[in-house]
Order: C-alpha cells, then structure tokens, then sequence
C-alpha cells in the first residue's frame, strides 16, 4: 500500500496479488511448510497480510514471529494505532502457531480472541512484532498465546486465543498452485 500525501489530503492507494489456492486447498501441505513458503516469497499471503504489511519473520513448530508497520492511516483519532488492525495481526499470529504444529490433512479457524493492550502504538513506534505460541494442541482445539512489542522492545500487547482444528475442505479439481499465486 502507497500513501500520495497533499497539503491536507492523503490518499492510500491499495493493491496485493492475487494469492491462488487457499491453503485449505493444498491437500500434502502442512501449515509449517506453507509459513516457511510465505517467508521464502514462493507462496503468495493473504490480501488482508499483503495490505496491512503483515510479515512471517519466523515458524517454528509450535511458534511464529510476525510483523507489521504501523501506518499513519492505521490509526485513530487519538493518534494511536487502531485495536481492530493490531488484533488482526495478533489474531494472525496466534491462528498460525496452531497451523504450524497441525498435521497435513487438518486446517483451524478461530474460536476466541482476547487482546489486553498495554499501551498505545503510534506510527514513531515502527513496526509492532508479535511473538505467538501454542499452549495447548488437542485433537480438536489449540490455544495459544503471544506478546507484542514495538522497535524499542516495549511490550503493547498481550493476546490469547483458541482455534477450532478441522478437516481441510477437499482439494477442488482445478486449482493452481498456490507458489505460483496464479487463479484458483
């Protein structure tokens, strides 16, 4: 996402790729090999990470470190960076170090998220990184917990949340190949 700044006007201009197959889709793939692909630049990430500037940093079984910058147009009206976009990362963060500790032929989606901010987030703060790992991993659901903090190393954020572990959905018969980012 580019900002064209004015005198008194900005305008944010959006665009990603497009991003293939979901990875429900890809049937021999587990969630640590499709992070370790978004790291490496051969899969293609979500919309949502691509215009918010979400970056897997680290996976690990069990453990992901994310990132994201914090925008002048992320915040609010107090200057701050907008709860709803720091617990889309953090909400991000947590899904994955449960995806990342699943077998192949299983996917998750969230159950709960709880954010506990800590103190607000500006845009001179830089980046936010968030730390994410898995507390629980049962058959069916996985918790985790994870901890956020800016460029300085001060701590803004502690998060929790629980996933539902599923079946993935069936492989549809002509989707492409989510490392190339063609249309599924």
């Amino acid at each position: 996402m580019s900002e064209v700044q004015g005198s008194t006007t900005r305008t944010a201009v959006i665009e990603w790729r497009n991003q293939g197959p979901l990875f429900a889709t890809q049937a021999g793939m587990t969630g640590l090999d499709y992070l370790h692909g978004l790291i490496s630049g051969e899969i293609v990430a979500p919309p949502v990470a691509q215009v918010l500037g979400i970056s897997v940093l680290k996976a690990d079984r069990g453990r992901v470190q994310f990132s994201m910058p914090v925008k002048n147009f992320f915040t609010n009206h107090l200057g701050f960076l907008a709860g709803g976009i720091l617990s889309t990362v953090i909400d991000s963060a947590l899904g994955c170090s449960i995806l990342s500790a699943i077998p192949n032929d299983r996917d998750i989606v969230t159950l709960d998220l709880n954010v506990d901010f800590l103190r607000p987030v500006r845009e001179a703060s830089g980046a936010v990184t968030v730390d994410a790992e898995v507390v629980h991993l049962g058959r069916n659901r996985g918790l985790a917990t994870c901890r956020v903090v800016d460029e300085t190393g001060a701590l803004c954020a502690v998060g929790k949340s629980s996933c539902l572990v599923r079946p993935k959905a069936p492989t549809a018969p002509d989707a492409s190949d989510a490392r190339t980012g063609g249309a599924g």
